[in-house]
């Protein structure tokens, strides 16, 4: 009865093993069809992208992970830019706390977290496109003004790295995410302009029917616990039966060509003119007078 489920149950049956934590978790534990995961994840962005409800709004599973890796990315952006303001903060205190106070040095942190910092922290709230463009200001102030680096080179902080150390990790962390930004942004015009074609949309349908039925053949023989099979299982299941029951319910006009599980069109029998089926010949063999 898979052959019956439309795009968007399709999607949404497998949205689940692919995103949901707690059941991606389940299926990997799983060992009969943990291997499978991967080939599930294909195959949910298959049917992802011919979805035309989803086309330009949900994530495929590479745009996801360009999104995590940016996020994590931007996270450590973060916290470097922290520990540079902080540490020229402590420098300047430490300075203040000489006898005597040197005056001089801790007005030369001011001036250099002002270059750094013109807005104070509030860049670490900012777009990720404002941070890339803010590193890159950064990187040109270094070496435009050497007396900038050779001020963060003298400033200690663990082991034998300086402050201009830790700034060097954080324009780092700026470009990459420049170059993630770029990748996304390509992807996301890639998948939202490529037009779904009709072989496009067998294709994926094919794909999904075939690794659904693999995972629930797979499962058939998995020793697993009953309730983590049926968590698994049972939707898919449940799912399928109403599409079948839908299907025999309606009555079209003139009965679309059905495909089998792996989305190869079903053929007529030889010498039988199209759109015949068994029953149709079956009813013409019954209203023959005996």
């Amino acid at each position: 009865m898979l052959k019956h489920l439309n795009i968007d149950e399709m999607v949404a049956l497998l949205s689940p093993w692919v995103e949901d934590r707690e059941q991606r978790r389940l299926f990997l534990a799983i060992p009969e069809i943990a291997a499978l995961h991967p080939r599930v994840v294909e195959a949910h962005d298959a049917v992802l992208a011919v979805q035309p409800s989803s086309r330009g709004g949900r994530m495929s599973s590479k745009l996801r992970a360009i999104v995590d890796e940016t996020s994590e990315v931007d996270r450590r952006h973060d916290h470097l830019a922290r520990a540079v303001s902080y540490g020229i903060d402590a420098h300047r205190e430490l300075c203040l706390a000489e006898e005597p106070s040197d005056a001089v040095r801790a007005a030369q942190c001011d001036a250099v977290q002002r270059q750094l910092f013109p807005g104070g922290l509030s860049i670490v709230n900012a777009s990720t496109l404002a941070e890339v463009g803010n590193t890159t200001r950064i990187a040109r102030l270094l070496e435009d003004d050497p007396a900038v680096s050779n001020f963060l080179k003298s400033v200690p902080t663990h082991g034998k790295a300086s402050l201009l150390d830790v700034v060097k990790r954080w324009l780092a962390k700026g470009r990459e995410l420049q170059t993630l930004e770029r990748a996304r942004a390509e992807l996301e015009a890639t998948e939202t302009t490529t037009p779904a074609s009709k072989t496009t949309i067998q294709a994926a349908r094919s794909q999904w029917f075939k690794i659904v039925a693999l995972v629930l053949s797979n499962l058939e023989l998995s020793r697993a616990p009953a309730r983590d099979i049926e968590i698994i299982r049972g939707p898919v299941l449940r799912a399928s039966s109403r599409a079948g029951k839908r299907y025999a319910n309606s009555k079209p006009a003139q009965a679309p060509q059905e495909e089998d599980e792996a989305g190869i069109p079903a053929t007529e029998p030889s010498g039988a003119p199209p759109g015949a089926s068994d029953e149709g010949k079956r009813g013409d063999a019954s209203a023959m007078p005996g």
